[in-house]
């Protein structure tokens, strides 16, 4: 069923907008999509070609877009892509491999960081560097006892960014691991042209069911 917008061509819902506020969606349908479903976020001249159950919400092709909408769903409950930049549309469980990618350059660097300033701080080199008289036995010139002292103070500096920032981005880098072990369960997954994919957590059977009707419906 087709629904009238406003005189722009907007939907009539409020809201009804790609970028939808999803926390306003589901307090208008508390109980899931019964009621809120993809004809009222249809502008004017566009209608619904394929609607297929997705977990508790549903995910639908018209003429224009894929929506999707899943009000169970993790972080955002409702998508909407134009039908021009979707490349492909399948089933996901591998998780979001950019926080893998984050997590591990963040561990890579942190581990290096670590060992950086801790091998500094084994060798001591503030205190090989520093020029005491009464352990050497001779007073050294002024100037090369002020860069001595700059050095050994830069070296110990240095030693502790290391130390802190490695052990930062280690800890930033199990938050990352354990988000992205987070995101691999079954996945509706739109491919879009130029742009990140959009993610929806279902069941898988429910993904895949989805994934072959919004598939079919593309290729029409």
């Amino acid at each position: 069923m087709e629904r009238d917008g406003g005189a722009d061509g907007r939907p009539a819902t409020p809201g009804a907008s790609d970028g939808i506020d999803t926390e306003s969606a589901g307090r208008a349908d508390p109980v899931g999509s019964a009621e809120y479903d993809p004809e009222t976020l249809c502008y004017r001249g566009e209608r619904v070609v394929e609607r297929t159950p997705l977990g508790a919400g549903w995910a639908a092709v018209t003429t224009h877009r894929v929506l999707a909408y899943n009000p169970t769903a993790d972080g955002r409950r409702f998508e909407a892509v134009d039908r021009p930049n979707v490349s492909d549309v399948a089933v996901d469980a591998a998780g979001d491999k950019r926080l893998l990618g984050w997590g591990l350059r963040a561990a890579v660097y942190g581990l290096a960081g670590l060992g950086g300033g801790v091998a500094l701080r084994a060798m001591n080199l503030g205190e090989t560097l520093s020029m005491d008289p009464a352990s050497t036995g001779a007073a050294p010139v002024g100037s090369v006892l002020a860069v001595t002292d700059a050095l050994a103070a830069a070296l110990s500096v240095l030693t502790t960014l290391l130390l802190v920032g490695g052990g930062a981005l280690v800890v930033g880098a199990l938050g990352l691991l354990a988000r992205y072990l987070r995101t691999r369960r079954p996945a509706l997954v739109v491919d879009r042209f130029g742009d990140d994919p959009v993610r929806l957590s279902v069941p898988k059977s429910d993904g895949e069911r989805a994934a072959r009707a919004l598939s079919a419906a593309l290729d029409s």
